[in-house]
Parts: structure tokens; C-alpha cells; sequence
């Protein structure tokens, strides 16, 4: 080991370390391309405790207990549980050459920390600081004390360069979420065999991160409950509102053509894709966060071989458009009718899409973005 080793503490809030599949591919693309780089992650779990342990991936990683998440119920005292999380984390990162800031929850650390290189690794767009003009220059601030900041992809980081939060374009780098299966779990479980089981014969469509409205959850499910000749899979959480009501709707035969699997690690996610025919993804127009989503999931199902249905956000439609992967409705989920016409349209084109895929799919691999890593790493001269 290099006496020069260069050690990066990465900070998130996150429900679960495995499930933060960026965070994974960051870290390890870092390290492949620069071995005297060391990495230690400081997080705010859900489970409220102070604990120490490895990632699946090897990386050290310390939960941050926090006393008034403790002592107040969730979604509340929101300014005090964020201050603790940064004292707490403001004492942790001492010694460390780069702090690195993960996502729109721990603003107040990117906004206060001391470090010697500040990266503001943004997952999503920071709404919250969009509001207002005093707000605006909250950003404005955050973005100057960084050495560099990472937006999720080019569309959410030119409509920041449109508002006027942007005055130094050259800190500001995009990185999309390719998915990287190269370290695929390839040991079956008990809840996929149960799922394999379940599906039968039958065809599947793949569905993924459906937690709430804004994601269309019922209305992505409704369309698969009026094409009868299919049955679907919803891996991670689900809108408890639309369960509700499906449940009114459906009775047991919701339970019949829809699985609700729940969470999985990320790298047995490639397990249940190829168990599926077809993907769904929408992201209603409700905000410009929403609007200008390049989802995970998208990228996941179409390196895996599946033809995709999405709405008409930009990011995604331009893809399916230019590539011929899949249908791009002209609805951002809110027409079911739409929807199930996407299906249909999938499955009359359906080899002509995954030609298209198996020509194309390599565009959309995480080591297509070494480049922009090695700028990553240049500027922060590490």
C-alpha cells in the first residue's frame, strides 16, 4: 500500500447500503482507476445505530447514530436530526484528503464541512434549494465551496445552467447511471425460486421502483391487469394508496398476475430481468426532478435484452427514440390506455426492438463513462 494512499470518506443518508447501486459502481470505477485511493463510508441508515462492517463490496462503511431520530417520529424535527448528522460527521471526517457528499439529503454537510477537496455528488436534482431567489444563492454557495460537483445526468444539469444556480460550469460534470452487472449475483434465493415458481409460463413484465404516484404505481399496474396474456413483477417498494385500491378493484386476482416481490440487493436484480419479456417507466411530469428522471431501471432491463415502454420525459423518449429499444408513449404514465397500447405495440414489434438492443445495449454500460471518471479524478488531483 502507497504511504501516499489517498482516502475518500463518503457520506450518505440511504435506507440501505446495498440497495445504493451509484454509490457501488462510483467507488469501485475510482478504485480500478486510480489503486492508491482508499474509500470509508459514513451513513445514515434506517435502522437508527451505531455499528461497523463491510460492504458486499468490501468497502468499510460506519451507520451514524442519530438522538433525535430516537427521540422524534419520522419527518419531523427535520433541522435538528440534519445538524447532529453533521457534527456527528464533521468530527468523522477529519484526516480524510476528499469528503464526499452523496445526494440532496446531506446538504447541510456539503454546505458546512471542513475538508481538504469537497466533491456534491447529486443523485437528484436540489429542489429544495430552488424556490426562491435567497434559497437560489444557498446553491449558488454550496456549488463554490465544492471542488467539483456530479449531476445524474446532462438534461438535470443544464435546467440547473437555466435557472441561474450555475456560474462555474467547469466543477460541474454529469454521470449517468449505467447499470454495471459485471459482479452479478449469480446464487439463486429462496424468494426468486418462489418467484420463478409463481410465474409459471406465464410472460412477465418487470417492474421497478413504484413507491408512489409520481411513478405512476397504479396506473403502470392497471395497464398490466387489462393485458391479460401477461403477469408482472414489482421489485422494490409500492405506492400503499394504489395497492389499496387495485386490491379494491382486483380482490385475489391481483395477487395472481401481480407479485409484489419487495426489495432486493442490487446485484440480483439481472436474475428476475431475465425472467421477464417487457419493462414499464414512467415518471409523471409533477416536478422537473420527475420530469427529467433517467431511471436506474430503465438502463437495467435494456442491458439485460428487454424492450422498454416509458413516457414522454426527455431524457428516456430520446433514447427509445433514437435507438428503436422499446415505444415511447406521448403520456407520462397518467393515460392507461396509452400504456396497455405500449405493451401491444411491444409485443407486435417485439424482435425487431431486441435487434435493436443487442446492437446497441453496449451504449449503455457503466465502463462507457471511464473517461469521465479519469476527468473526475484529474480534478480532484488525486
Amino acid at each position: 500500500m502507497s504511504e501516499n494512499r489517498v482516502k475518500v470518506a463518503l457520506i450518505i443518508k440511504t435506507t440501505g447500503l446495498e440497495y445504493d447501486d451509484r454509490v457501488r459502481k462510483e467507488i469501485n470505477t475510482i478504485c480500478k482507476l486510480c489503486p492508491d485511493v482508499s474509500f470509508k463510508i459514513f451513513a445514515m441508515l434506517e435502522k437508527n445505530e451505531r455499528i461497523k462492517g463491510y460492504t458486499s463490496y468490501g468497502i468499510p462503511y460506519e451507520s451514524i447514530y442519530i438522538p433525535a431520530r430516537d427521540k422524534y417520529p419520522s419527518a419531523s424535527h427535520l433541522s435538528l436530526k440534519a445538524w447532529q448528522f453533521y457534527t456527528t460527521v464533521n468530527k468523522l471526517v477529519k484526516g480524510f484528503d476528499v469528503v464526499w457528499v452523496a445526494n440532496v439529503d446531506a446538504s447541510l454537510i456539503a454546505m458546512l464541512v471542513r475538508a481538504k477537496k469537497l466533491v456534491w455528488d447529486l443523485h437528484e436534482l436540489p429542489e429544495m434549494f430552488l424556490g426562491n431567489p435567497i434559497r437560489k444563492a444557498m446553491l449558488r454557495y454550496i456549488f463554490n465551496r465544492c471542488d467539483l460537483v456530479l449531476h445524474a445526468n446532462e438534461e438535470r444539469l443544464r435546467y440547473l445552467e437555466s435557472v441561474g444556480a450555475i456560474k462555474e460550469p467547469e466543477k460541474h460534470i454529469a454521470v449517468r447511471n449505467f447499470p454495471n452487472f459485471a459482479d452479478e449475483d449469480s446464487e439463486q434465493d429462496e424468494k426468486y425460486h418462489g418467484f420463478v415458481e409463481w410465474k409459471g409460463t406465464r410472460k412477465c413484465i418487470y417492474l421497478q421502483g413504484l413507491a408512489g404516484d409520481k411513478r405512476a404505481a397504479f396506473e403502470t399496474v392497471e395497464a398490466v391487469m387489462r393485458t391479460p396474456d401477461f403477469c408482472a413483477v414489482v421489485v422494490g417498494g409500492f405506492d400503499p394508496e394504489a395497492k389499496s385500491r387495485l386490491k379494491a378493484m382486483y380482490g385475489g386476482m391481483l395477487d395472481e398476475r401481480i407479485n409484489f416481490i419487495g426489495r432486493i440487493p442490487q446485484l440480483k436484480i439481472p436474475q428476475y430481468v431475465k425472467q421477464c419479456f417487457t419493462t414499464l417507466v414512467f415518471y409523471k411530469n409533477v416536478s422537473p426532478n420527475n420530469y427529467y428522471c433517467e431511471a436506474n431501471r430503465f438502463y437495467q432491463s435494456v442491458v439485460e435484452g428487454l424492450p422498454v415502454v416509458v413516457g414522454n420525459n426527455p431524457t428516456m423518449k430520446s433514447l427509445v427514440d433514437k435507438y428503436k429499444i422499446g415505444v415511447a408513449i406521448e403520456s407520462d404514465g397518467r393515460d392507461i390506455e396509452m400504456l396497455v397500447e405500449g405493451i401491444n405495440n411491444i409485443v407486435t414489434n417485439y424482435d425487431t426492438y431486441v435487434q435493436n438492443i443487442i446492437k446497441y445495449k453496449d451504449n449503455f454500460l457503466w465502463d462507457t463513462q471511464d473517461e469521465v471518471f479519469k476527468k473526475i479524478i484529474l480534478k480532484l488531483n488525486i
